[in-house]
């Protein structure tokens, strides 16, 4: 196995270590911020440790610079796909209250916006689509379209897209740093 890949799948490990650590004292929901912090940071890390081991395996030796983005990429993929697998799994079937604890606080947004049937025949007749539907039609279609947002399936393809693109930044300016700072290529 490539020292790269190898390395994504240890600084993976340590984020779901840390996120079952939370979870099992009790900490999950008060430490859900600073895991999203955590993700961010231990993905720059997987990508610059990755690069770095594959660039000392192979002597450091020059190579071009779309060799060693791909290696760093090699990392920051392999990180992305068990991370945003690991949160399907821990939305789903682990910890789901701070998913239901997300749709709970939207849903107290829009009934603060539309909290009675005298401002919901407001809303109908400014926007027609609602014409000829019920309040409790309107409060249905929301909640519906909240759950659909923020379910387990559209956290992880949030995840996975969002760490994608991080993969792709830090794994540009990784490979920059390491040639012209500190390898001075």
């Amino acid at each position: 196995m490539k020292t790269t890949v190898k390395t994504g799948i240890g600084v993976a490990l340590i984020w779901i270590i840390f996120c079952m650590l939370l979870f099992y004292t009790g900490n999950a929901k008060a430490g859900f911020v600073t895991g999203i912090f955590l993700n961010v940071f231990l993905l720059l890390a997987s990508i610059a440790v990755g690069l770095y081991l594959h660039k000392k395996e192979s002597g450091f030796e020059k190579l071009p610079f779309a060799s060693d983005f791909k290696s760093a990429m090699q990392s920051g993929i392999v990180y992305a796909l068990i991370v945003s697998s690991f949160i399907y799994l821990y939305h789903e079937k682990i910890d789901p209250t701070i998913k239901d604890d997300l749709v709970e606080l939207r849903m107290e947004a829009i009934h603060t916006m539309i909290p009675d049937e005298a401002a919901y025949h407001e809303l109908q007749k400014e926007d027609d689509t609602w014409a000829e539907k019920s309040y409790n039609d309107y409060i249905e279609n929301q909640e519906d379209i909240i759950r659909s947002m923020i379910s387990s399936f559209s956290i992880f393809i949030f995840h996975l897209m969002g760490l994608i693109f991080f993969s792709i930044f830090y794994s540009f300016f990784a490979t920059l740093i390491l040639r012209k700072i500190v390898l001075r290529q």
